[in-house]
């Protein structure tokens, strides 16, 4: 009886231990790697895409670098004909899903046909908008043609392989899709990793896809736990719970010197799309009146928001665009910061009988220090004679397609490489987002704008239509840039390979252990 019960308690002692910090055997043999991110990579089999583009478990036509040009992916080559009319895409030789059956051109075809087919649908990445022509313009017809893959546009489409650049053309097997569009089953994809197993809003589990085309990944299993706290995120980096911490926001802008200054972590920081907006409604007073909007505009400093806020990992905005959209962005833009102007716009318009409000998300608080930001901006209006006060919600959707909001703070950037989806999207006057979240933003000439820049195939004359553009956004201030963010992440000093590119999108198949 003894010896039965001192056998049992030397079993529970090695299970205890075998739980307690650290990671599982294979970690230590350089097999698997731990991760964690602030959101879930994983949104489940009702969403257009099932996983993050960072999973690596599929992978688009084409994707992105570091500046936000477009490059090759399942795509190798592309080319335009007819004005702009007609694109046709020639695929890379060899390739297979996980499931062992060949990429073809013919079941590209079915994942764009899908797409068309399920949208407009949310996705908790980037949603299918109803026609989406934020995706592929007007479009005619998509179809395989001697292993070549066609669309064929009733409008020239000036930049396709950009908008098609990431989730929207993602492709799996379309044996992976069920009649309803939804996920039959987990992912089959094309990429170095398959989702072995998910926990939602815990965990998700993959391992290194045996009919992945390039060089193996070195990792053959990746942990990516979801840990929305920023601190509790740094403190399981710090005690070797998690091998690195990823995705947007994976490190507070304050978080980021003290990370850095500790020679077991190597941070990667490169300039991201993501830009950090203010909202307006103006569907509604008070920022139906464009004192008011401008007023709120030159009350904000955003110097000092860029620089010790966000702690210099962000530079303060100005034109619609983010520098790294390269010459797009028009740098003529300037943003001032004059309470005194402030002052005398809102008295000029009478100030609301009410407290503004600043609206922000729970989940994007664990990302950015959005909490601090907004009650900076609710000061500087208050001083400027805007009284105001801050919201912080967890289904911000839901309270914007209410009204109940006057300002919404958050970062937004762009599915692929193309900036018609930020005008297109957020603001053309029939924009879902524009119409359903009760922005208020009507401008034919804006509109016309829009259209004749995503057609135009003159570089030179399109860069000017998209500056004209900006220029009447700084008038009209339906939305305001408030600040361009960078993007840190961080491994530990045994992880190397460590890449990101302009739409935060890491590179796990190069991820390798530091030899």
């Amino acid at each position: 009886m003894r010896r039965r019960a001192a056998i049992m308690l030397v079993a529970l002692l090695g299970a205890v231990l075998s739980g307690c910090g650290g990671q599982e055997p294979d970690a230590q043999d350089g097999k698997q790697l731990t991760l964690a991110a602030p959101r879930d990579l994983v949104a489940g089999p009702e969403d257009p895409y099932y996983t993050h583009q960072t999973l690596r478990v599929w992978e688009p036509l084409v994707t992105v670098d570091d500046r936000l040009w477009p490059v090759p992916a399942l795509a190798v080559s592309w080319a335009a004909t007819d004005g702009g009319r007609r694109w046709t895409f020639t695929l890379r030789d060899g390739v297979r899903f996980s499931d062992g059956t060949p990429l073809t051109a013919e079941s590209v075809v079915a994942n764009i046909k899908r797409f068309l087919r399920i949208a407009p649908r949310q996705s908790a990445f980037f949603s299918l908008d109803a026609g989406m022509e934020v995706a592929y313009g007007k479009l005619g017809d998509v179809r395989a043609e001697n292993g070549k893959v066609a669309f064929v546009l009733n409008e020239p489409v000036a930049d396709l392989p950009s908008r098609l650049a990431g989730f929207y053309s993602m492709v799996q097997s379309p044996k992976a899709f069920a009649s309803s569009g939804d996920f039959a089953g987990k992912p089959v994809g094309t990429g170095p990793y398959t989702l072995v197993d998910w926990t939602k809003g815990q965990q998700a589990v993959l391992a290194a896809n045996p009919h992945y085309y390039g060089a193996a990944p070195v990792y053959k299993k990746i942990v990516v736990r979801v840990i929305p706290d920023a601190n509790a995120r740094v403190a399981a980096l710090r005690a070797g719970e998690v091998d690195g911490l990823i995705d947007k926001g994976a490190l507070l802008p304050g978080q980021v010197a003290a990370v850095a200054g500790d020679s077991g972590f190597r941070v990667v920081r490169s300039p991201s799309v993501l830009t950090h907006y203010l909202t307006f409604n103006a569907s509604r007073a008070p920022f139906s009146d464009a004192r008011l909007r401008q007023a709120a505009d030159l009350a904000i400093d955003r110097q000092a928001i860029a620089g010790r806020l966000l702690a210099g990992t962000a530079k303060a905005g100005a034109g619609f665009l983010s520098p790294v959209f390269g010459d797009l962005a028009d740098p003529g833009i300037t943003a001032g910061h004059d309470p005194g102007k402030a002052r005398e716009l809102i008295a000029a318009a009478g100030p609301p009988a009410k407290p503004v409000n600043i609206l922000i998300s729970s989940a994007e608080t664990g990302q950015f220090p959005y909490a601090d930001i907004a009650e900076v901006l609710r000061a500087a209006f208050e001083q400027a004679g805007l009284p105001a006060k801050v919201t912080v919600a967890e289904a911000t959707k839901s309270v914007m397609e209410a009204g109940d909001y006057d300002i919404f703070l958050s970062a937004y950037s762009v599915p692929n490489g193309d900036a018609d989806y930020l005008f297109r999207r957020f603001l053309r006057s029939d924009a879902s987002w524009n119409v359903d979240r009760k922005l208020g933003y009507r401008n034919t000439e804006f509109d016309k704008l829009v259209d004749h820049a995503a057609a135009q195939t003159n570089p030179a004359i399109r860069r000017d239509l998209y500056h004209r553009i900006q220029r009447l956004l700084a008038t009209d201030r339906p939305m305001i840039p408030l600040a361009y963010q960078d993007n840190p992440i961080v491994t530990t000093g045994k992880v190397n390979g460590v890449t990101q590119n302009a739409a935060y999108v890491v590179d796990l198949g190069k991820l390798v252990p530091l030899k």
